[in-house]
Order: C-alpha cells, then sequence, then structure tokens
C-alpha cells in the first residue's frame, strides 16, 4: 500500500539534463534507448513515461507485462523486451506478436516459441538475437551464434532486426574483460549490415565510445546515477530522486539510554530524538542502521539504533528547531550529499540500483520541476 506520507520527488529538468549530456556523449548517429524495467529502477513509470516519450528513441524492459504495459500507455515505438514469456503463457506470447514488441531470441527453443506465436497471430515476429559474450548468463553462445542467425532467416514469419551482447564488468575501472566480450562480439557480426547492434549499458556508454554501435541501452545513468566508482568522472549527471518524509514525533532520552530493536545505540548525553515513518519495510535499508544520516532544515540527523520495518529514530540534538511536521531529507538529491544515493549505497555495501529499486511501491512519486 502507498504511504502518502512519504515521498520520492522525481526531477523533470534532471532526466532531461542527463539525456542532453548521454546524447552528447554518444554522439548523433546512436539511438538512445532507455531500461525502464522494474518501474524504472524504482523511479516510477507513472510520473517518467510523459517525459521520457518524447526524448527518447525507444525503450527496453525486462519482462512481457512491462512491454505490454508501455502499449497500453499509448506507445507505438519500439520496445525491447529483453526476457522471453514463459512457455505456458501462450497469450503474451501472442500479444507481443500482436502489439508488434521486438522480442530477445537466445536459443532455438526461444525461436520456436516465437515462430508459433507469429504463425497463431498471422503476423511476423520481430527478434534481437542476444550473444552472451562472457556475461554467462542469458544468451546464445557465440560458437552457436552463426547457426541460429541461420536458422531465424530460414523462417518466413520471424524478421531478425537486431543483434545484441551485454558486459559483465563494464562498470569496473579495469576494462580488459569488457573489451575481450566486445571482440567477441565483433567477431559475429551478420555481413549484410541492416540490424541494429547493440551492447552499451550506462558503464559503456560512459567510458568506451566504441562500444556505441547502433544503439546504446542507458539504466542507472539516465536516472543520474554513475553505475559505480569505476566509471570514470566528468559527466555532470543529476540524481532525479529526492525522498522525503516529516518527524512523526519527538521526545527526550537521558543519558545512557538505548533505543531501537536489540538496544544496539546508547545515548552518551541526554538527547532529543525524532521517529522519521520509514524502515525496511519500506526500501529503506536495514544495514544503514547507526550509519546513515538523514538532513532536517539543512542539518545532519544521524540514524540511531536497529532500522524497524517502517520507522526509525533519528538524534536531533544538536536541531533544536526540529519538531512533529519538520521535513525529513531521508534521500538528496545532491550527489555530493552524505545522504545521497550513491554514498547511501557506499555505506551498505551496494550499488546505487539496489537503492533505488528497494524505494518504490510504498512511496508516492511525484513530478517536479
Amino acid at each position: 500500500m502507498m504511504k502518502n506520507y512519504l515521498t520520492a520527488s522525481i526531477s523533470a529538468s534532471a532526466i532531461r539534463h542527463n539525456i542532453a549530456v548521454l546524447r552528447k556523449r554518444i554522439g548523433p548517429d546512436v539511438k538512445l534507448c532507455p531500461v525502464v524495467k522494474d518501474d524504472c529502477y524504482g523511479h516510477g513509470m507513472d510520473v517518467l513515461y510523459p517525459v521520457l516519450s518524447g526524448l527518447v528513441d525507444g525503450f527496453a524492459v525486462a519482462s512481457p507485462h512491462e512491454a505490454l504495459a508501455l502499449r497500453r500507455r499509448g506507445y507505438e515505438g519500439f520496445i525491447l523486451c529483453l526476457l522471453s514469456a514463459y512457455f505456458d503463457e501462450l497469450d503474451v506470447q501472442d500479444e507481443l506478436v500482436r502489439q508488434s514488441i521486438t522480442q530477445t531470441v537466445m536459443s532455438k527453443t526461444a525461436l520456436a516459441s516465437i515462430r508459433a506465436a507469429a504463425e497463431r497471430v498471422g503476423a511476423t515476429a520481430q527478434v534481437h538475437l542476444k550473444v552472451d559474450t562472457g556475461m554467462g548468463r542469458l544468451g546464445v553462445p557465440v560458437s552457436q551464434a552463426a547457426d541460429l542467425i541461420e536458422s531465424i532467416h530460414e523462417l518466413a514469419d520471424v524478421e531478425l532486426t537486431g543483434i545484441y551482447t551485454h558486459f559483465a564488468t563494464a562498470d569496473e575501472a579495469d576494462k580488459t574483460t569488457t573489451l575481450h566480450q566486445l571482440e567477441q562480439f565483433r567477431s559475429i557480426f551478420p555481413k549484410d549490415g541492416n540490424l541494429v547492434v547493440h551492447a552499451a549499458n550506462s558503464a559503456a556508454a560512459i567510458d568506451l565510445p566504441e562500444s556505441h554501435f547502433d544503439m546504446v541501452r542507458l539504466g542507472i545513468a539516465l536516472y543520474g546515477y554513475r553505475p559505480s566508482d569505476g566509471v570514470k568522472r566528468g559527466m555532470e549527471l543529476k540524481p532525479c530522486m529526492a525522498v522525503a518524509a516529516q518527524l512523526i514525533a519527538v521526545k527526550h532520552l537521558p543519558k545512557g539510554s538505548r533505543s531501537g530493536y536489540g538496544l544496539t545505540h546508547e545515548y552518551a548525553r541526554d538527547s532529543r530524538v525524532g521517529i522519521v515513518p520509514i524502515g525496511y519495510g519500506d526500501g529503506y535499508f536495514r544495514n544503514l542502521s547507526n550509519q546513515a544520516v538523514v538532513r532536517i532544515n539543512g542539518q545532519d540527523a544521524p540514524v540511531c539504533g536497529l532500522v524497524s520495518m517502517d520507522q526509525m529514530t533519528v538524534d536531533v540534538t544538536d536541531i533544536p528547531d526540529a519538531k512533529v511536521g519538520s521535513r525529513v531529507e531521508i534521500i538528496s538529491s545532491d550527489p555530493l550529499a552524505p545522504n545521497s544515493v550513491e554514498n547511501l549505497a557506499r555505506l551498505a555495501g551496494t550499488i546505487p540500483y539496489e537503492i533505488t529499486c528497494h524505494l518504490g511501491h510504498n512511496i508516492r512519486h511525484v513530478l517536479v520541476d
């Protein structure tokens, strides 16, 4: 259930800025295809679709259901579905073909399933071939790619319109493995030259111009975050999300008091503490307990004690004007702030993707500026 007292403000101007910066990086002849899976990495498709739809060259999604939801929004352009429909979802397979959604082929089994749907619908299915060049996940092995391409070309009701791969370590400073994957990918390009070729994720779009080809699939960078500390700085991306709530209680605790499950935090002085209505059930990581800060009236308020499912305690002793109803900035859109997405990811020992993806379904998303 959405909690109206938790608000994620999504900046349209930041998104437009990031698209402009990234388009400058990839050049005018390369298509920009944002990856909007998992509700735009937690940023909210409902608020972002009106901003993105007129600025990009298509969308990439994870699931067939995400792809069909885009069509229901009225989007008529290119949609790439990165995962296949389950083999028993015949109605979904048929609708993907009927709605001209480009599907991913990675095996002859998947190809047979897509062809069967095309025959049932009486239309041509468009597909992109995914090649596993070293990720070790989905994709046809390089050694079998040519054979699968030939199998697709033999079918009258399946059209191969693109080919792609995915990098395993493009977000690391050492690009040796990524360059090897790139070499493997180049080795299997078909000779006809009519396919949309794509490989670059956000990290490669920033660091490896030789991987841009015809299209880049931009994920985390679109939303204003570097994929990792291993990706070059210098691009002025603007984080698009800020998360805020209000203090729901303020109380005094004497020196020596403890708070939270396990009583893990002891107050070294007489203290004022505030209660913030967010917890790990809302996507705020429990391992940020006793580490992170929020900001109230421009000042840092440390998170004290363990984060609970739907609330946490912060120390407001040094913020005398903090009171019930005071605005609490839980996540800042300032990349240099201690409570930015990237800094919280470092504290939690994870990546920015996980921080934003967790802050999804319970939080009200609103579009600003």
